[in-house]
């Protein structure tokens, strides 16, 4: 029995730029603090809740407040919406997700989790936009942890809670996601769907473009 979890913007849904920009557009609107030119490569911990929270600190000298946080989710949320309203086509999947999650839910020694840093309603706005329903699988976000590693534990958590694995695999986007698994000491597949070479040269060794070939995917995982 193998676990294949999977991270969302970038992995499963082609929505890092619209995710992007919404967020920072909520940031300015909750925080009044202008974070359009802010890089997530030195942040500490690149999730919804871990960015919020380092540059509230940095900008502020403090931290966010529960309510500022719920403020900022709901402001978050609402311009997604506004954006898939506008334009769906920012929240197309990734070549071929869809029919890789289904291809691979019909295989007995294969269970299906889901791990994301952004937060829950976001993170389910983008699934259900590509027709994916995240209570279908053992599922984590950035609700109630800052880490990434503390995410993708909680997904490990739940589906260890009904079988043991031989291995499990972690496919993600993000530098973040190799550096992730490095620590767990868990499989990374890596999709880039930008064609940078980022995960290659970051010391990936698997890596796609995208799900349109599942058969070659899991031949390199050696599953049948």
């Amino acid at each position: 029995m193998k676990a294949i979890i999977f991270d969302i913007d970038g992995t499963l849904t082609n929505t890092t730029e619209v995710d992007d920009k919404c967020f920072k557009n909520a940031f300015k609107d909750i925080f009044e603090v202008d974070i359009s030119n802010q890089s997530w490569d030195c942040i500490e911990n690149v999730t919804d809740f871990g960015i919020t929270e380092e540059i509230v600190h940095k900008q502020l000298g403090r931290l966010p407040t529960i309510n500022e946080y719920q403020k900022m989710i709901s402001r978050f949320v609402e311009l997604l919406n506004n954006e898939l309203k506008y334009d769906k086509s920012q929240f197309d999947e990734i070549d071929g997700a869809t029919q890789f999650l289904r291809f691979i839910s019909q295989k007995s020694n294969i269970a299906i989790g889901i791990a994301t840093g952004g937060w829950k309603k976001s993170a389910n706005l983008k699934l259900k936009a590509i027709g994916v329903n995240s209570e279908s699988y053992a599922f984590s976000n950035s609700n109630d942890f800052k880490k990434r590693e503390d995410i993708l534990l909680e997904t490990m958590r739940q589906l260890n809670a009904k079988n043991h694995f031989k291995e499990i695999v972690y496919f993600g986007d993000g530098i973040w996601d190799y550096k992730t698994c490095k620590i767990l000491g868990i499989k990374f597949v890596g999709i880039d769907n930008k064609r940078n070479n980022k995960l290659i040269n970051a010391g990936a060794e698997i890596v796609f473009k995208n799900f349109s070939n599942p058969l070659q995917i899991l031949k390199h995982l050696n599953i049948e």
